[in-house]
């Protein structure tokens, strides 16, 4: 039975580097999120906020059907983004009608470090646009926005792994689990 792994979780929790991680550990291919957002801001462009939420919903349209693609392959597939209930359901829906197993990793951390390391992803990185029309340097509306995303229902399997650090990378534990999932199983 072939496997989905869905990355996902909170803002600045390592979720785009965990994911190509594990694309090189299981030589599976991989689409982010936010890699795909880029493209798509780069080609069509935005002028305001609510453009660039058409972005990101057009990004997760796109990454439901490249999966629907992936699925004719019959191949493994990673996929990561902050994904809200209903994209992880029909992302279930759509793997448990095509013979697929899913496991889904939840990234989350403190919501001080986690916004202390967006801020200084916005400060110290060269962040596309696309990322930076948000009033989330703001902490009070980072933290809406966690607990928002923290409210996803996860419709199957998920391990949760704390991201405080980026320590869970290279945890034997943590891959160990993920390994049975994606070899042994």
């Amino acid at each position: 039975m072939r496997k989905l792994l869905l990355v996902t979780g909170d803002l600045a929790a390592g979720k785009s580097t965990f994911a190509n991680i594990l694309s090189d550990r299981y030589h599976a291919n991989v689409f982010i999120k936010d890699t795909i957002k880029e493209v798509l801001g780069n080609t069509i462009g935005f002028a305001n906020r609510e453009e660039n939420k058409k972005l990101s919903t057009a990004t997760i349209e796109l990454m439901v059907f490249l999966f629907s693609e992936f699925m004719k392959l019959d191949r493994d597939l990673i996929l990561e983004a902050n994904f809200h209930t209903a994209e992880l359901q029909r992302l279930h829906q759509m793997a448990s009608a095509n013979h697929y197993q899913v496991l889904t990793l939840v990234l989350q951390g403190d919501v001080e470090i986690l916004h202390k390391r967006y801020i200084n992803r916005i400060q110290n990185e060269n962040r596309h646009p696309v990322h930076l029309s948000t009033t989330l340097d703001v902490f009070d509306d980072f933290q809406k926005c966690t607990n928002y995303l923290r409210s996803a229902e996860i419709p199957s399997s998920a391990l949760h792994i704390c991201a405080n650090d980026f320590a869970y990378q290279t945890d034997s534990a943590i891959l160990s689990k993920i390994d049975q999932f994606m070899i042994d199983s």
